[in-house]
């Protein structure tokens, strides 16, 4: 039996550093560990692989909950199984090399999907994905089909790059099933719109980003040379850690804070939603971490304007390698 609990509180933390914190080895990449992207398999840096390696971790198992409405609840059984699981296996450097993804619904598995990760990974964090299974509950085989007309399409389905160049001004990468791309500027002298105009000439749907994929400053997509969409800001502190996030979706404005213990260990991170200077939402996510500072749990908690707050819980699962 799994009992689930949340205790009510302000939603900070105490521990936060309020300090500016020092750059150190996360269990958990605050970059990447992000549902904005998560689709996007192609640069598997969830993880830091030192403290994987280190640590002679062979899997991870992520699951997680559905959300409930109480300060206090003990799940039962049922209520308890997941949503969705993850499950990461690493090779002995650290590196992923086979993902494992459940969909759960009305306490059954409803779908199966699984990718291997082959060849080395580039100095971006690129490596070559292939799916291996796609299993759907109405499905009595296996199928390796991946393919949709539609983006929208893919509730089931991930997005998969395959390199494309790598020149002076830019790095590109490209969708294998839709061929939009997402492409790096590296240079701040190349972040202008003329700049970006004439070194790339995106695509409505292409991704631009500033940085690299370890430290991008900005993401955005592009129409008529100069109207931007959908932007993603990204602002650290001057000794290095993510300090903040920005998405610009107008009307909308999302900001996600990133906090720091004193250890310069990752504890929390808040996002808040405002639309015209009004508060619509803000969600507090808090980590666990055991004895030995791996994270356990993640407790989110997310309020509205009409009073309500909903729960729901991720778990961290390790094993180590035989």
């Amino acid at each position: 039996m799994i009992f689930i609990f949340f205790a009510c509180d302000s939603g900070l933390d105490e521990n936060a550093n309020s300090k500016m914190p020092l750059n150190k080895k996360q269990w958990l990449n605050p970059l990447f560990f992000n549902e904005n992207f998560e689709s996007e398999l192609s640069f598997p840096l969830w993880f830091s692989d030192s403290l994987i390696r280190a640590n002679n971790i062979y899997k991870i198992t992520k699951r997680i909950f559905p959300r409930i409405i109480s300060d206090t609840s003990n799940i039962s059984p049922n209520e308890a199984m997941p949503r969705e699981k993850r499950e990461y296996y690493f090779d002995k450097n650290g590196k992923v090399f086979y993902l494992v993804i459940y969909y759960y619904y009305d306490d059954r598995e409803i779908a199966r999907s699984s990718f291997i990760y082959q060849g080395k990974m580039d100095r971006n964090g690129f490596r070559n994905v292939t799916p291996d299974v796609f299993k759907h509950l109405s499905d009595a085989d296996s199928i390796n089909d991946f393919t949709t007309d539609f983006q929208s399409e893919r509730e089931y389905n991930y997005v998969l790059h395959k390199y494309s160049y790598n020149k002076r001004k830019a790095t590109c990468y490209e969708d294998i099933e839709t061929q939009d791309r997402i492409y790096f500027l590296k240079q701040k002298k190349y972040w202008g719109p003329l700049s970006v105009d004439s070194i790339l000439k995106p695509a409505s749907n292409d991704w631009v980003i500033w940085g690299t994929p370890r430290k991008p400053y900005k993401r955005y997509k592009v129409e008529n040379k100069v109207r931007e969409r959908e932007v993603h800001l990204y602002n650290y502190w001057p000794t290095g850690p993510l300090k903040e996030r920005i998405i610009e979706d107008y009307p909308f404005e999302i900001k996600r804070s990133y906090q720091y213990n004193k250890k310069n260990q990752w504890i929390s991170y808040i996002d808040s939603t405002i639309s015209e200077a009004n508060f619509i939402t803000r969600t507090v996510h808090n980590f666990e971490y055991d004895a030995a500072g791996k994270p356990i749990y993640l407790k989110h908690k997310k309020e509205n304007t009409s009073g309500e707050s909903y729960y729901y819980l991720e778990t961290f699962r390790y094993e180590l390698r035989k």
